[in-house]
């Protein structure tokens, strides 16, 4: 029963998914197709910003985005992290300044992409975002697909489903669903969620359903045992996901502007109230916990905060509340459905290496692109492999050049590189990065390191214990890490910038000779001699 349920299953998302890119291709042209009024994207800061842009602008020139939506780019105001409830606003605010009425949002259908992370858990993407990171399909128009473009195809239909609102949804996930499964019928906000297994949900958050169609709680990263003790797992094992999709109407999209504004226009002083990087409102912790059923405002004060908790953001979910309590939050679990974080280097290579096995029915492919599309060895997209190459078993090669005697062990992730008579270790990551002054950095990490982890805490790289590496190869904290900055790997100074591509990948290469304690003294103060990075600046410097 349950192998045939999955092939109907299957059956129904290829289905969808191919009505999705029909959509798409009537939104295009097609003059009363109903598309989105607004696209906007949140960016952690204008460089970000800019080079979505960038990708933007290239669909926009192949008319591949419809005409009639205007896509924007918002940074986070002044360059300082406000959270993603901080970048709700300033959504708010943009349109509310575009429309220059007292209803800006009357009879208007937008659509939010939050994506102003910095991708810490998956740093290679962190310069151009994870939303525009690679994606395993090849488009039926020849192109290469790339999260967002998942996205824009598979949320085109969603705009029909309802008369006026906004959808906001989290830049890190991929949802499969057909939108003719959205009930646009709700009093405030409508969270979508998917039935996944309870091992998925005790790792992200799960909503528990009041009996009447409502979300009664949120339940986040509780473990198996407390989410069937409080009865938010069904006979199947199955939860109620929280994909980080969610309906507002425009009674609440309302509600929230009222925070910001004085008689319909956006009111700085109230807006940098709530706006700053003090209180670092978060979309998804306090703009939708005082819409469940259970919620109080005494346990809102306590719900951890995006940020620090501070006397700011305490002040600021005192008047969340009271402006939108009265809403409710229901629940649209769709089904069936699939759900598909990227939220790891890890869960991300795992992703591109099996869709042969699990997303072959959508047309996923491991090479996109690229040489060799016949290797069911590893995976590819965008990339030349030389015939004379070796790529190992469960490997990602993506826009890159790997050429003559060049080898890559298992478990890899190779991007942005060229390698000519190189040899890459087994579970790394080897990514290139150029700057904006014609240099280059070349990062290399482990396939399984927590970049947000600390050094006094245990931090491991590439295998191996941080703190360790540096004491056997007899190098100063100081030499690592800035003054009064943290321990963590994210902001370890372990990258030369280099002036070509070349130079950066052997000294990667000397790099992960080091974590293994066999670099020489040459080597090790040759390293500790040249300008070097993070994982943080080189980002930023991007």
């Amino acid at each position: 029963m349950d192998i045939e349920y999955s092939k109907i299953k299957n059956l129904f998302m290829r289905q969808s998914y191919l009505d999705a890119w029909d959509d798409y291709v009537r939104s295009l042209g097609t003059a009363n197709f109903i598309n989105w009024d607004y696209c906007i994207l949140t960016a952690s800061n204008e460089d970000q910003a800019e080079a979505f842009r960038t990708q933007i602008d290239h669909r926009k020139k192949e008319r591949l985005l419809s005409p009639k939506t205007k896509y924007v780019v918002l940074s986070d105001p002044d360059g300082i992290r406000v959270g993603s409830g901080g970048a709700t606003f300033n959504v708010l605010k943009y349109i509310s300044e575009e429309e220059q009425g007292k209803d800006p949002f009357k009879n208007k259908r937008i659509l939010v992409i939050h994506s102003g992370g910095d991708s810490k858990r998956v740093p290679q993407y962190s310069a151009v975002g994870k939303l525009f990171s690679s994606f395993p399909r090849q488009l039926p128009d020849g192109r290469g697909s790339t999260l967002f473009d998942e996205f824009i195809i598979a949320l085109t239909g969603v705009a029909s489903r309802i008369k006026e609102g906004m959808l906001v949804v989290s830049g890190d996930v991929m949802l499969l669903f057909n939108p003719l499964q959205i009930d646009s019928q709700f009093n405030g906000a409508a969270a979508i969620s998917f039935k996944e297994p309870v091992d998925t949900g005790k790792d992200h958050g799960v909503f528990l359903n009041d009996g009447n169609g409502n979300v009664k709680n949120f339940l986040h990263k509780q473990t198996e045992q407390t989410l069937k003790d409080m009865g938010a797992v069904n006979e199947h094992g199955m939860v109620d996901l929280d994909t980080g999709a969610i309906l507002m109407n425009t009674d609440l999209v309302n509600a929230l502007f009222s925070l910001i504004s004085t008689d319909g226009v956006c009111d700085e002083e109230k807006f940098s109230r709530f706006v700053n990087t003090k209180a670092r409102i978060s979309f998804y912790g306090d703009f939708l916990y005082p819409l469940a059923e259970a919620s109080t405002l005494e346990q809102f004060y306590k719900e951890k905060p995006e940020g620090d908790y501070t006397d700011e953001l305490k002040a600021c979910r005192k008047e969340i509340w009271e402006a939108i309590h009265e809403y409710s939050l229901k629940l649209l679990s769709l089904a069936p459905s699939r759900f598909i974080h990227f939220g790891t280097t890890h869960e991300l290579k795992d992703l591109v290496t099996d869709v042969s096995q699990n997303f072959e029915f959508l047309d996923w492919k491991k090479h996109i692109i690229s040489t060799n599309d016949d290797n069911e060895d590893y995976s590819s997209y965008n990339s030349y492999v030389g015939s004379r190459a070796q790529i190992g078993r469960n490997s990602f090669i993506e826009n890159s050049f790997i050429l003559e005697e060049s080898s890559v062990g298992d478990d890899c992730i190779v991007s942005g590189v060229k390698l000519k008579n190189e040899n890459v270790p087994s579970g790394v990551v080897l990514h290139g990065l150029p700057f904006s002054d014609d240099r280059y950095v070349v990062r290399l990490y482990g396939i399984n390191d927590n970049p947000k982890a600390i050094m006094e805490e245990g931090a491991r790289f590439c295998g191996a214990d941080l703190g360790q590496i540096l004491s056997r190869n007899n190098i100063n904290l100081t030499a690592v890490w800035d003054e009064g900055i943290e321990h963590s790997l994210w902001e370890a100074k372990l990258y030369t910038v280099c002036n070509t591509m070349k130079e950066a990948v052997e000294d990667a290469l000397v790099l992960f000779k080091m974590t293994i304690g066999k670099a020489d003294e040459n080597e090790i103060s040759g390293f500790l001699s040249k300008n070097r990075t993070s994982l943080a600046e080189s980002f930023r410097r991007a």
